[in-house]
């Protein structure tokens, strides 16, 4: 089998010698993801020796901690594709109100550090919460892996969303259509029709989802009480023992169960056909749900809505007051921690609008020579495009300041490591969206192009690039809003010319100023819904130019 798989693939890379141009990209691309990727995951990974690695099995501490993220990625992960799948499918196929509010509520777990959407639940929540000490004069502990898996379900499911509703909304409706004629149910059509077409986006959001709950570290920290988990003990091993080796391993234990979530996805998502666009336009609405339903769906979107508005409320609330949690009364004060980092501000948005654009058009790139050509590296291009998500961020951020702090490749403290750094951070974001928009895109019109003449350039940039347009703007924009307030994966690269505004952040909230660190994030947030609605205002005024 090994060897047939061998020759199959030397075949399909020996046709590449008609079209010189695409075997150019193609080595670009291994080259890039080879080097960018697997070059600092090898430094991590071969930093630790065989003794270290022991220590894992023997350590009851650490052991607990690897069951502990294992229960808590799969809890996770249902609960946040369950969340997700229930969003995209009331935006994407409901006539419901509040669909901007949905959408809003959708973009603001994105836009915000984790750790300060855990300090705003434990306000709300904690013994000393606003709802549960002073409005219901309840004791309430919340710490522990029950708050744990509330806030990384809120945190994480805008992820799954993101690649849940580009998938809905291209979804054929004339096929649930045809169903019904054949005399199937509403229930019959959804299970053996609609949900099948999902299957690439349910994967792909899923194993997003899963990828950053398993590398969490921020969440954890704050909320997880005794609850240890790997990326936790691996962040307290480095920051507060120095110990780089043990830190090194533990982040390592992490890509086992990270390669057993991409195999699945692969193997679940399968070589099965969701082709949906196929050149037949259809302008028919999808078929009504009953009133019961419908309206159950929306109550649904609606509770988890306000709940998420709640929890940034406090935030934004505690932003003007003197002593977030105890005097609330209004005050300014908190926005001098602000104005004396506009300089990280604009970092922040430097660094996360080149890395989100790198990212989109690399994914782009790699989803099209996954999904479309036969180049017999398919499935080596699919494992690098992916990998970087089943890295920690932290780790990720230290193997680039391991990897690229010498010479030749001496990119430490510079913007451009923070660029790569992000963009290589998001790529498996961009990478999954792209991937699903192909796979509903049917052969025919790319053969029908190339039977008329195009060539495989022309017939990606005008029949194939417009079609994919939605999925790799949904990438784009999650991957922009995702830099912008990251800080896993810059943490051990950034300098002082370089640094960023969860930085900041991230400072006051261990020196407890927390009304500080809220004022900073609600000006963070607000920043980047500017830039986002920019930048959907941009195409719009282009179009207007050509009425």
């Amino acid at each position: 089998m090994t060897v047939s798989a061998l020759r199959s693939a030397w075949t399909d890379i020996k046709k590449l010698r008609h079209e010189p141009w695409l075997a150019v990209a193609i080595a670009v691309a291994v080259t890039l993801t080879g080097f960018f990727v697997l070059w600092p995951v090898a430094k991590v990974v071969s930093l630790p020796h065989a003794a270290d690695y022991v220590q894992l099995w023997t350590n009851a501490r650490w052991f607990r901690a690897g069951l502990n993220s294992l229960f808590m990625t799969a809890i996770s992960t249902v609960s946040c594709t369950a969340v997700a799948f229930l969003f995209a499918y009331t935006l994407a196929r409901l006539d419901v109100p509040f669909k901007g509010l949905f959408r809003f509520v959708t973009l603001l777990p994105i836009v915000s550090p984790p750790f300060i959407v855990a300090l705003s639940y434990i306000l709300l929540f904690g013994r000393q919460g606003l709802i549960t000490k002073q409005l219901l004069h309840m004791n309430v502990d919340i710490y522990g892996w029950h708050g744990l898996w509330l806030v990384q379900t809120i945190t994480f499911f805008p992820y799954a969303y993101t690649v849940l509703y580009g998938v809905m909304k291209s979804s054929a409706v004339h096929l649930e259509y045809a169903a019904y004629n054949l005399g199937a149910t509403r229930w019959q059509a959804f299970r053996h029709v609609f949900l099948p077409l999902c299957r690439p986006g349910i994967a792909g959001g899923a194993l997003i989802a899963a990828m950053n709950v398993l590398a969490d570290f921020g969440n954890p920290i704050i909320i997880a009480g005794n609850f240890t988990l790997l990326p936790t003990e691996a962040y307290m091993q480095m920051s507060g023992w120095f110990d780089l080796a043990s830190a090194a391993m533990l982040s390592t234990a992490l890509l086992a169960p990270a390669l057993l979530l991409f195999l699945a996805n692969r193997r679940w998502v399968g070589n099965r056909s969701y082709v949906t666009v196929t050149g037949k336009g259809s302008g028919l609405r999808p078929y009504p749900l009953p009133n019961a339903v419908k309206w159950s769906l929306f109550g649904g979107c609606l509770l988890i809505s306000l709940f998420i508005l709640a929890v940034y409320g406090v935030l934004f609330y505690g932003a003007f007051t003197k002593t977030w949690g105890y005097d609330w009364s209004f005050t300014l004060g908190n926005l001098k921690y602000v104005s004396a980092k506009g300089s990280e501000l604009y970092n922040s948005i430097r660094f996360a609008f080149w890395s989100s654009a790198a990212a989109s058009v690399f994914g782009l790139a790699l989803a099209y020579l996954v999904q479309r050509r036969r180049i017999g590296v398919n499935r080596l291009l699919d494992l690098l495009a992916i990998l970087p998500g089943a890295v920690p961020g932290v780790f990720l951020g230290l193997g680039f300041a391991i990897a690229f702090n010498k010479a030749p490749f001496e990119l430490g403290g510079t913007s451009a490591i923070m660029i790569i750094a992000l963009a290589l951070w998001n790529l498996p974001t961009c990478y999954s969206a792209c991937l699903a928009g192909f796979q509903q895109i049917g052969p025919s019109l790319e053969e029908a192009s190339l039977n008329m003449g195009a060539g495989s350039f022309a017939t990606f940039r005008k029949v194939l690039l417009p079609l994919v347009r939605g999925p790799m703007l949904s990438g784009l924009a999650v991957s922009f809003l995702r830099s912008v307030t990251c800080l896993s994966v810059i943490v051990f690269i950034y300098s002082v010319h370089t640094s960023v505004g969860t930085v900041s952040i991230l400072s006051l909230v261990q020196s407890g100023v927390w009304g500080g660190a809220a004022a900073f994030t609600v000006v963070l947030i607000a920043i980047a819904f500017a830039v986002l609605a920019l930048s959907r205002l941009i195409p719009s005024l282009q179009d207007r130019r050509y009425l």
